[in-house]
């Protein structure tokens, strides 16, 4: 194992930020980047990456490690530093007010014109100019504020791997993943491995978080020429691991192992996989994710538990009004037929907020539309 710290160029004085680098593995060869807590106040990654230096260090000792693995356990020290009267709050960047997991990528048309005319009839040796082309683009990037810094020193160790997975976590939440629809494959793999049943298929050619930062430029640049170009694009996946409270040791050790299955089945790690059941995997467009917002202004709770499958107009959950002159509350009815995986933390919710997420059969929204509370 190497580690190295990273220090972010200082936004104010006397202030200095930086993130650890934990390598595993071999280098030279395929490669698998692994970060948790991008959006800091998600803390469940943060544990299950302490949870995967331990185990990646007994592999290394054991020579099974057949790919370098690179590890960074807090991905975001800005918004770590971000408490508001004792509570992280670490979503978006209070300089900027931009979402930490957004606004990365890297410009479509700069790829274009640098990369494009790069590629030959050799796929792997295209893999090769495009894993260095890209990894050229995001050195010179310029870093005006502090959030842009910390983006160009994460993508700098990712943004030529084989393989990105992103830890986070939703509100209230069973454990899901998000995905290129390109790779349905590879994201049921994972799903399996995981023992996740909800996979989000995203169309990754639009507004892209940090792992269709990874994916969108392979997508773009066949879709450009027009053929097969690549024989090994990146791979990548957000891990929403359950919800903000959903943080334990056991937890941990269970999503740990199942990052180490995955990487077992994809041949980067020689160990036995841990035995799971089957899982029945529910994988969907994100557009066919239906958000229920709240119509008035109260306090939720809900009649269904997480994983209740719901007919339209079923009431789920109710609000309780707080200004009424009595004590008054109103259903809330599924809009349509759905499996509830998603719902708030924030019990006092106003009119237009986000208080469910339905898995559902049809179309929902836009493509592209962005999930979040």
């Amino acid at each position: 194992m190497t580690f190295e710290t990273i220090k972010l160029p200082t936004a104010s004085v006397g202030s200095q930020a930086h993130i650890n680098v934990h390598r595993f593995g071999p280098s030279g060869g395929k490669k698998v980047y692994i970060q948790a807590g991008l959006h800091a106040d998600e803390h469940p990654g943060l544990l299950v990456a302490q949870h995967l230096l331990r185990h990646l260090e007994l592999l290394e000792k054991q020579g099974a490690l057949k790919a370098e693995i690179v590890l960074v356990p807090f991905a975001n020290p800005i918004g770590l530093r971000q408490r508001s009267f004792g509570h992280v709050v670490g979503r978006c960047d209070w300089h900027t007010g931009q979402n930490f997991n957004r606004n990365m990528a890297i410009n479509t048309d700069q790829v274009m014109a640098t990369l494009s005319d790069s590629f030959g009839d050799d796929l792997i040796e295209n893999d090769q100019i495009m894993r260095a082309g890209l990894r050229t683009l995001v050195s010179q990037r310029t870093d005006v504020f502090e959030i842009n810094s910390l983006h160009k020193a994460l993508l700098l160790h990712s943004i030529d791997a084989h393989y990105v997975l992103d830890l986070h976590c939703d509100d209230v939440a069973l454990p899901h993943i998000f995905y290129g629809v390109h790779q349905a494959e590879t994201g049921a793999v994972l799903a399996n491995a995981m023992g996740f049943s909800i996979c989000l298929e995203e169309d990754v050619t639009g507004t892209v978080a940090f792992d269709g930062t990874h994916t969108q430029p392979w997508v773009n640049m066949e879709k450009h020429l027009g053929r097969p170009v690549f024989s090994k694009p990146c791979f990548a996946a957000t891990l929403e691991l359950r919800g903000r409270g959903d943080v334990s040791p056991e937890l941990a050790e269970q999503d740990c192992l199942g990052i180490l299955d995955f990487l077992t089945n994809e041949n980067l790690i020689d160990r036995v996989p841990t035995p799971k059941k089957p899982v029945e995997l529910k994988q969907l467009g994100v557009d066919q994710v239906k958000m229920v917002r709240a119509s008035i202004s109260g306090i939720v709770t809900y009649r269904s538990k997480l994983g209740a499958t719901l007919k339209a107009g079923e009431p789920f959950a109710d609000i309780v009004f707080l200004d009424s002159p009595t004590a008054k509350s109103v259903p809330i009815l599924a809009p349509c037929d759905g499996y509830l995986f998603s719902a708030t933390g924030h019990y006092f919710t106003t009119k237009g907020d986000t208080i469910a997420m339905l898995a559902t059969t049809e179309q929902q929204n836009k493509a592209g539309t962005q999930l979040a509370f």
